[in-house]
Order: C-alpha cells, then sequence, then structure tokens
C-alpha cells in the first residue's frame, strides 16, 4: 500500500511539530517523535535554518533587572538569548536553542554560531550588534529566568 501525503499535509504537520517543538522544547519533542532524526526530518527538512525561523516572533524587550541586558524571548521569564552590552556578549539558552542545533542537526559549536549570527541579523536587524560581538555562550542559570 501506498500512502501520499499532499504538500499541505505535509506544511501541515510541519507546523504542528513546529509547534510541540516550541512548547516542550527539543528534547521531549524528539521523545514524542521517536527520535532526533525523525523531528529533523519531518518538522524541519533536516534545516537548521527552519529550525531557528520558529523563533521570528520573540518579543525583545529591555531586561528590568539588568540594565545592560536586551532579552529576546516568546514568554516572560523564557528567554532564548540575552544580549549583554557591557561584555558585549550573547547568551543562547541550551535548552531551548544551541542543543538543538549542536545535537539535532549535528552542527559544530562554531556552526551554531554562525547560524545564530546570520539569524539574529536577518531576522532581527542586528547587524551593527552582531558584528561587533565578541563572545556567544550558553545562558548562565542565574539568567535564565531574568524580566
Amino acid at each position: 500500500m501506498r500512502i501520499i501525503i499532499t504538500e499541505s499535509q505535509k506544511q501541515s504537520t510541519q507546523d504542528r511539530i513546529k509547534t510541540l517543538v516550541k512548547k516542550l522544547g527539543w528534547n521531549q519533542a524528539s521523545d514524542v517523535l521517536g527520535g532526533v532524526k525523525n523531528l529533523t526530518k519531518l518538522g524541519f527538512d533536516n534545516d537548521p535554518m527552519e529550525f531557528l525561523n520558529i523563533f521570528n516572533d520573540l518579543d525583545v524587550v529591555q531586561s528590568e533587572e539588568e540594565e545592560n541586558c536586551t532579552l529576546f524571548r516568546y514568554e516572560t521569564t523564557k528567554n532564548v538569548f540575552i544580549y549583554d552590552r557591557e561584555v558585549n556578549e550573547i547568551y543562547v539558552n541550551d535548552g531551548i536553542i544551541w542543543d538543538a542545533l549542536e545535537r539535532g542537526f549535528g552542527i559544530s559549536y562554531n556552526g551554531v554560531i554562525s547560524f545564530i549570527r546570520i539569524w539574529l541579523r536577518e531576522v532581527f536587524g542586528l547587524k551593527e550588534y552582531i558584528k561587533n560581538v565578541e563572545e556567544f555562550s550558553h545562558i548562565p542559570d542565574w539568567l535564565t529566568e531574568i524580566n
């Protein structure tokens, strides 16, 4: 028996998977879909930029607690990226972004940084910031939930 999936069915499935990743996180979503390979293929056509694009609608807000920090998030206290102007560093959330790119898509440390640079520049217009950023690192625990 042959199953034919139309383009609209494929898109609908991908949209549901992307919503699942955003709600549950990368690790739990991959468990639901039977592993990382299924998740990257079915949800994102093995394209890491497709994964990053599910976060194109992040809110960009000035931190109320840390005056030098700009927060990129989709829920209050769910920071995906933090730009610290004082030390000129961008912090990346491990559980939301870094693990997915590194473990899910098999991208090296430097490759992850390259993808994030391109994506932040294209989506959020951070060309000037990105060119001057000296360091990308994982969000330290004390910064994960700042407002």
